[in-house]
């Protein structure tokens, strides 16, 4: 049950303290945002609306008895490369480390990483749950966080020490006084609006309310939206493909694209246990098919005679795949008559069926046309991830890194001299 309750409280932590929003401005040291950042932040725009879509269940969750909610929402871990980690909570039984706010937990090329960096956006809520939970199990939720996210805030240790390396001293003045104007010109705007308040005065009291402060949110937005847009501009990734590779790769995948044959039809279908019998249901047949063959409409009859379950409409079918069907000689017949032709009887163990082909579209694959734009954009991001993978990767290699936790990387690239306290 305890460890029920940590791992859906895990869920919904950075749900209810929500995303960070990058603002699109031009930025006059590193150049202004490239398309590929316009699209990633129009992504991460949807993704806020979308928790704030959901703010009202979290916030039940977090109040509610854990072991018996249910928890829809993915985690978004605060990450220069976006990316979501699998949460793990220690076992019962094994000793966990107590993690202060100042124990360092892992150190980036000689750049401490605190506890608190990691936990600081998680303030108000582990107030509440080190309210609810065992002193045991509270260490757990707070252990179980930071290795969770430990790994996206290297990453922008990385990005940050990088870009302190790479960047002149007027440049980074003049990208810090940038951020700086964007966040009160357009975060604090934000943030006002997303809590319901109307100036900053009012602002900062309702986020010290949550554990939080004005100061805080610039720290984090300074160093968060520093590392992405610093990533954007270092990323070599493509923002456009011509008509010509888009095709390559749809026709290098046109299994993805394929249609099934389908078929719009009618059933009259007259079983035998209903009418007393299968002598007695001939008896209907035949009066059945006397009316078909004077002209009677196919639907009327179906809704008169049919024992089906779509009499009431007729007896009509929507669009059917081919291999839909368990009768494989009904099926057959729907995928060879002429379209507005009726079948022949069939006699199935239960009943008499015909059936009628009111429209059919052969197999085929969906038109280029259709996919051209979604499938461009495909690539763009494909572009981008492999972008800003292969920057990351080479940061890694040349790091030196001191973790108290295992930082794993899916490609297992290795800092060039990384150690780790686990045991």
């Amino acid at each position: 049950m305890r460890h029920a309750q940590i791992y859906f409280l895990i869920l919904a932590l950075p749900g209810l303290f929500g995303c960070e929003t990058t603002p699109k401005v031009d930025n006059p040291v590193l150049g202004p945002p490239p398309p590929r950042l316009e699209s990633a932040l129009k992504q991460q725009k949807l993704e806020e609306t979308a928790v704030a879509r959901h703010k009202q269940e979290r916030n039940e969750l977090i109040e509610g008895d854990f072991s018996e909610s249910d928890n829809p929402f993915e985690t978004p871990i605060v990450t220069a490369s976006t990316t979501s980690e699998e949460i793990s909570v220690s076992p019962a039984g094994e000793d966990v480390e107590e993690l202060r706010d100042s124990t360092v937990v892992a150190i980036v090329n000689g750049l401490p990483l605190f506890v608190s960096d990691i936990l600081g956006v998680y303030e108000f809520q582990l107030l509440q749950a080190e309210q609810r939970m065992e002193p045991e199990d509270y260490k757990k939720l707070r252990q179980a966080l930071v290795k969770r996210d430990l790994k996206g805030h290297v990453e922008r240790l990385l990005l940050l020490h990088e870009m302190k390396s790479t960047l002149k001293k007027e440049q980074l003045d003049q990208l810090n006084q940038h951020l700086e104007t964007a966040f009160d010109d357009q975060r604090v705007p934000e943030l006002q609006k997303q809590m319901g308040v109307n100036s900053p005065q009012e602002l900062e009291e309702k986020l010290n309310s949550q554990g939080r402060s004005l100061i805080f949110e610039k720290d984090l937005f300074m160093k968060q939206q520093a590392a992405v847009q610093f990533m954007a501009v270092k990323a070599k990734a493509k923002d456009q493909f011509s008509r010509e590779e888009v095709l390559a790769r749809y026709r290098s995948r046109i299994k993805d694209y394929e249609v099934p044959a389908k078929v719009q039809w009618q059933r009259i279908r007259i079983t035998y246990s209903k009418h007393g019998g299968k002598d007695k249901a001939i008896a209907v047949l035949d009066e059945v098919i006397h009316k078909l063959q004077s002209g009677a409409d196919f639907g009327e009859i179906a809704k008169q005679y049919s024992d089906g379950t779509r009499s009431d409409k007729n007896g009509s079918w929507g669009w059917t795949r081919r291999g839909s069907l368990a009768e494989a000689e009904i099926e057959e017949a729907l995928f060879s008559l002429p379209v507005g032709e009726v079948s022949q009887v069939f006699e199935t163990e239960s009943s008499f069926q015909i059936v009628k082909v009111n429209g059919r579209k052969e197999a085929g694959h969906v038109p280029f046309a259709d996919v051209q734009g979604k499938l461009e954009q495909t690539m763009i991001t494909e572009s981008r991830m492999k972008a800003t993978k292969d920057i990351l990767d080479k940061l890694y290699a040349k790091a030196i890194i001191e973790s108290k936790f295992e930082i794993e990387r899916e490609d297992d690239v290795k800092p060039a001299n990384a150690t780790s306290d686990s045991k």
